[in-house]
């Protein structure tokens, strides 16, 4: 656990300029609970945190909690009993029961970070987080452990900013759950640059992303790439499942999407921003992907907000 000790926690008052920012830290701390160990957890905290197995509790805000050695059980109102083990991190909510546990057997190191803020709520209240999905196997648990560390050496040194810098560490945290969420969830037209081994395919998933004008081609990144188009295509079907060509789409649809849910610009400037040739070839496009016009999708999607 680098220099923080093995059993350490701290609660942080909260200020109206912390919850400015969107998301706040509340608490955070680290444990390592032996195998055989006599209760849990080892020492008391604050009655709005503290709990017991039998009765399990619910707190007001979100807690993060990564375990990055041995194991044990979850168990919530939305989720029932889970297992739970090293590499995996869970999320509470405010309001939902829940409680958890080591094994006797292995123990477990814990980390953990509590949290509130507008930021979360919205990405409840939108589905990216939810109580029925707060199990997560992290693709990159390094990353977390060294966001976690990071955190927590603050909260110990307590230096000028700290409740940003605490919040920041904690933004990162959540992003490398959801990178790892969007991965389990992946299927063949959703794979990008930050989850491909082969390096060949994901340096082409950047150019095309980077340089998807209406003129871009295969050629063009054959040209960029060394390697033949044959072996870009054939490897490319490997690691995505699809050709090159449909990524090309893919990122121009993506693209278009965005534009005409989050600006009002007109057809023409949508397809020209967006990488098409035209409105009208963009329009066929999302006719035949999407099975309705550009401007019926921008109708829709601001209808449903």
């Amino acid at each position: 656990m680098s220099s923080i000790r093995e059993n350490y926690f701290r609660y942080v008052p909260i200020r109206q300029s912390d919850l400015d920012w969107g998301l706040c830290v509340t608490g955070a701390g680290c444990a390592t609970v032996p195998a055989g160990y006599e209760s849990y957890p080892l020492t008391p905290h604050p009655n709005t945190s503290d709990f017991a197995w039998n009765s399990g509790r619910t707190i007001p805000e979100y807690t993060a909690v990564y375990l990055s050695a041995g194991g044990g059980e979850f168990e919530s109102t939305p989720t029932g009993a889970i297992p739970v083990g090293e590499g995996m991190l869970f999320l509470l909510f405010p309001d939902v029961w829940h409680r958890y546990r080591p094994s006797i057997q292995t123990g477990w190191d814990e980390y953990w970070v509590s949290f509130s803020g507008d930021w979360m709520d919205r990405r409840v209240e939108r589905g990216v987080f939810s109580p029925h999905c707060p199990l997560v196997t992290l693709k990159n648990p390094a990353t977390v452990l060294t966001a976690f560390v990071s955190l927590l050496h603050r909260l110990q040194r307590e230096v000028s900013g700290f409740p940003q810098l605490i919040a920041a560490n904690t933004f990162e945290i959540l992003a490398a759950v959801l990178n790892s969420k969007s991965t389990d969830s992946m299927n063949e037209n959703e794979c990008d640059a930050v989850t491909i081994d082969d390096r060949l395919v994901a340096d082409a998933l950047r150019m095309i992303w980077d340089q998807s004008k209406g003129d871009l081609t295969v050629a063009d990144l054959e040209q960029q790439l060394p390697i033949t188009r044959r072996h870009l295509e054939r490897r490319f079907r490997t690691a995505l499942g699809h050709t090159i060509h449909d990524e090309i789409l893919r990122c121009r649809m993506e693209r278009a999407r965005r534009l005409l849910v989050r600006t009002d610009l007109r057809m023409k400037d949508v397809a020209a921003v967006a990488g098409f040739p035209n409105a009208d070839n963009m329009g066929r496009t999302f006719r035949r992907v999407d099975g309705i016009s550009p401007s019926d999708y921008r109708d829709q999607a601001l209808q449903g907000r």
